[in-house]
């Protein structure tokens, strides 16, 4: 490369677009995390509402995971395996 090709590159300013955070309603990008959470709490009160009462509905009937000899309901398979854990020791009557 000549020195006049350099030159040339340094005369315009390198411009980086550093915005991360998009509004996942409307698909606005802001570069602080603050600054969507305020935009989505002031424009989109409705929609955070509306996804409220249907993510009840989908923990309420959606994929629970139910111990089968008691019929305990735990949110996460981890807990239920942990449960069943108890149940086997039951069996043992170590007392």
């Amino acid at each position: 490369m000549t020195e006049e090709s350099i030159e040339t590159t340094t005369d315009f300013p390198i411009f980086r677009d550093i915005r991360r955070y998009t509004c996942g309603f409307c698909g606005i990008v802001r570069s602080k995390k603050t600054i969507i959470q305020a935009h989505i709490q002031s424009h989109h009160q409705d929609e955070i509402k509306e996804n409220e009462g249907n993510e009840e509905e989908e923990q309420e009937g959606g994929k629970m995971n139910v111990c089968e000899e008691c019929g305990a309901s735990f949110k996460k398979p981890a807990h239920l395996k942990q449960h069943m854990q108890s149940h086997s020791l039951e069996g043992l009557n170590l007392y």
